[in-house]
This record gives C-alpha cells, structure tokens and sequence, in this order.
C-alpha cells in the first residue's frame, strides 16, 4: 500500500477513534440524563422511608414527635408523592424534548406536586395527634384552663377531637395558601373558627374536672358541678381568641412578596436547556453520520477485506478497551467521592446515590464490551483471512508447477 494511503488510513482512524469518544459520552448523556424514563425511575428508587428512619436513628430522635409525623405522612404517600414528581419531571421533559410548545411552572407545580385535593389528602392521612398533644398542652400552660386540674391523662383524646378539628378546616385552609405561594392570588387572608378546639378542650376538661374534685366542690350535684365548670372555663379561655386568621403575618414573614414562589428564572433556563437540547440532538445525529463516514473511508482506502479488518478491529479493540478502563476508573472514583461527602453518613443515601452514580454508566459499560466484541471479531476476521490465502496461492501454484513440468518434460511430437 501506497505511503499516501496509509497517511490517510492513519489519519481517519484517529478520527474515528475521537469520534467514537464523544460518542460514548453523548450516547450517556442521552440515555441518562436527557431520557425522562431514567430519571424518572431514579424517583422511584429514592428510598424516602429508610432515609427519614435512618436519620432518626443518628439523630436519637427516636421520640421525636416531628419525625415520627414525618416517617407516617412519607409511608402513607410514598408511591402517591412519587407519581407525582415523576408528573412533574414528565411534563418538564416534553417541553425540553419540544413535545409542548411552553411551560408554566407555576402552574405545573400546583397540577401535580402542590395540588389541592393531593396536599389535602396526604395531611389527612397523617398521624397529627402526638404533634398536637404538645400544642394543646402549651395552651392549657399558658392561659390556664383551669387552673389545678389534672388534664394530663386527657390529652390524648383532646388530641384526637383537635385532630379531627384541624383536618376539618384543611378545605378552607389549604388551597388559598397553595394559591397565594403560587401566585395566583395576591392577598393571604383566611380566618378559621376555632370554636371546634374551644369545644374539644372544654369537654374532655370538663371530664378531668369531675372525675378529680377539689376539696371546695365535694358534695355538689352533677348540674351545679358543670355550671362552675362553665363559668371556670368560660373565665380562664378569655384570652383564647374566637378565630385565627392566616396571613403573610402568620408565617413571620417580613415581606409578603418572598412567600411567594416566583419560577420564572427557572422557566428561562428551561428554554435556554431546551435550545441546548434541540443543537445537541442535530449534533448527536451527525456524529452518528460522521462515523459512518469515516469508517466507509478507511474500506475505500484498503479496498480489501483484510486490510480493512484490521484497521477497524484495531480502532474498535483500543476503543473499547480505553472505555472499560474510563468505566472502572469512574466506579472507583465515584464510591470513594461518595464516601467522603458528609451526606454519606447516612448509609441509605450513601447506598442511593452510589445505585444512581453508577447506573449513568451503565450505558458506557454496554458499548465497551460491544466493541470489543467487534474488534475481537473482526481481528479474528483478519488472522483467518490472513491464514487461508498463502494456502490458496500454495495451491494454485503448485498445480501451475506441475502442469508446466508435465509439459517441459514431454517430448516434442
């Protein structure tokens, strides 16, 4: 072969070679974070349970009211919340993949995550009643109802009453705070009667109250009983207003305007990422094409099946064994990255995150043991071609050899 073509076959190989390097990170990049199914199954696999388990044990909270709040409202919803996510990640993706013309996610948020009936629903299922046992005891404590009474073994059914209260207003409550965060309305201003924790209170008192007399009120009736209670709770619960109205003052917050969840930066990120999405597409396409081409080059070039195998299981076998060497090296790298971070000290994140890490690879660890099959293959292609074709060439020109022999030795007629 001719010093320019092996100029030119050394030149397209090494094309090709760097070629099929940006291929294996473009071909990642799509199969990953680029494909809403990969992402999507990540949510699935996120372990919300175990984590808040494991973080109450390093915590030694293990009678921590809020995380036990927590763990039974996440059990509950486990697979509702993630649907809902994954309704939230679907439609961001048909827009960054051009399938919807614009995107609200303002909107978007208050359709799936932050939803109504969904907010409400999961509230509903929670177990309130041991975060409530505090608030109801802080009130007792603080305004008195009445003074001296041994409410303590009441607590739990005031709870629930209060429980059963709260979950009522949820209705009323909920959606125009979820309005107002998403903007959609521009003034917070609920009130709530609390007659029904005013009720809830006075009862189950009232049945600590006669179930433990002091001494003064021994000997009275039944009805003159409850009327002292009355006018007892009636006195003490002055200063326990009649309704509570939820506003921006509500939540402590210095300015009304910072409630409010404002997307609209992320919106326009979006739509730069969706660009970037779209040229990286085209791009993905013609690198595909490029290939191609180049590996049409390197046969024109040879023009030989042999010549040809062995120029292209070189680059496939080099290829594929710089990628599994790029692919273990990034495992080992990932694990000891993961280690060190701090939210590793959980063990259920550290497990995650090291499932997440290395599953984006998987892709690259495919398309290593794919090439070097083909370079395998077709190196074996060349040294079988290699083998066969002296013995053929043996073969034709021993039969020359003895025909021409046969022939300088017979006689001249």
């Amino acid at each position: 072969m001719s010093a320019p073509k092996i100029i030119g076959a050394v030149l397209l190989s090494l094309i090709l070679f760097i070629s099929l390097c940006v291929f294996g990170v473009a071909l990642s990049v799509k199969t990953t974070a680029l494909n809403v199914s990969y992402v999507t199954s990540l949510v699935d696999d996120i372990p919300l349970t175990e984590i808040i388990e494991e973080a109450q044990k390093q915590e030694n909270a293990a009678d921590s009211e809020q995380f036990n709040i927590m763990k039974g409202l996440v059990a509950n919803n486990e697979a509702a919340l993630k649907q809902q996510i994954t309704l939230f990640i679907t439609e961001i993706y048909d827009y960054l993949n051009s399938k919807s013309d614009s995107i609200n996610l303002n909107q978007l948020l208050g359709d799936t995550i932050l939803d109504d009936d969904f907010v409400i629903s999961m509230i509903e299922s929670a177990d309130l009643k041991p975060l409530l046992k505090e608030f109801v005891e802080g009130i007792i404590t603080d305004v008195g109802l009445p003074a001296g009474l041994a409410y303590e073994e009441y607590l739990d059914d005031i709870a629930a009453d209060v429980e059963l209260w709260v979950k009522e207003q949820l209705e009323n409550i909920i959606p125009p705070i979820i309005d107002y965060y998403l903007g959609n309305s521009d003034v917070l201003d609920v009130t709530v009667s609390i007659e029904g924790l005013n009720d809830a209170l006075k009862d189950n008192l009232k049945q600590s109250f006669l179930s433990a007399l002091p001494q003064k009120f021994q000997g009275l009736t039944q009805s003159e009983l409850g009327q002292i209670f009355d006018n007892l709770f009636e006195q003490t619960s002055a200063d326990i207003p009649s309704s509570i109205t939820i506003d921006e003052e509500f939540f402590n917050s210095e300015n009304a305007e910072s409630m409010v969840i404002d997307l609209s930066e992320y919106e326009q990120t979006l739509h730069e990422t969706r660009d970037g999405i779209r040229i990286f597409n085209i791009a993905f396409i013609l690198l595909i094409v490029l290939i191609l081409l180049l590996v049409a080059g390197i046969i024109l070039i040879h023009r030989n099946l042999k010549w040809s195998a062995l120029n292209l299981g070189v680059v496939s076998f080099i290829y594929g064994i710089g990628l599994m060497v790029f692919y273990l090296s990034s495992i080992w790298i990932i694990k000891n990255a993961v280690a060190q971070q701090e939210i590793a000290i959980n063990p259920v994140i550290r497990d995650w995150l090291l499932q997440m890490s290395t599953g984006s690879l998987f892709p690259l660890q495919i398309l290593f043991i794919v090439f070097i099959i083909i370079g395998i293959a077709l190196l074996a292609t060349f040294f079988v071609y290699n083998r066969r074709q002296p013995l053929d060439t043996a073969s034709i020109y021993g039969d020359t050899s003895e025909y021409r022999e046969a022939d300088t030795n017979k006689p001249f007629e």
